[in-house]
């Protein structure tokens, strides 16, 4: 998915009066987040090894970070920022779990197909 799909998707699903700049910068915040948590704990190539964020200037085709079908995450991710700006808790509660979910099924993917990094063992039990 790129940046211009995800705006729109989150748009269509959830009208709002957002700017278009938050709306980036909540998903430079996210791919962000994804970098620095999952990706450089793991085993990645060089291209991976950087993320220098979106602005309003990035070109709208460019791909987020989380293929298809972990993806969805994005649009419940704005969904999620939108309901919380307009005090929609209850909203903003239900989009929440949605993103979690979304999430988690991306970061377990990755750790499945992708070795953690020497010093960056993850324990669950």
């Amino acid at each position: 998915m790129n940046i211009q799909t995800a705006l729109d998707r989150a748009d269509e699903m959830k009208p709002n009066m957002m700017s278009r700049s938050l709306k980036i910068a909540f998903l430079s915040e996210l791919d962000g987040l994804i970098h620095r948590e999952i990706i450089l704990k793991h085993e990645h190539t060089e291209e991976q090894e950087t993320f220098d964020g979106y602005t309003e200037d990035t070109d709208p085709g460019t791909e987020l970070l989380a293929p298809w079908p972990y993806d969805e995450m994005y649009g419940f991710y704005l969904m999620a920022r939108i309901d919380d700006q307009n005090m929609e808790y209850d909203k903003y509660e239900n989009d929440r779990q949605k993103f979690n979910a979304g999430y988690d099924m991306f970061h377990d993917w990755w750790r499945r197909n992708h070795m953690p990094l020497s010093g960056n063992r993850e324990l669950r039990i």
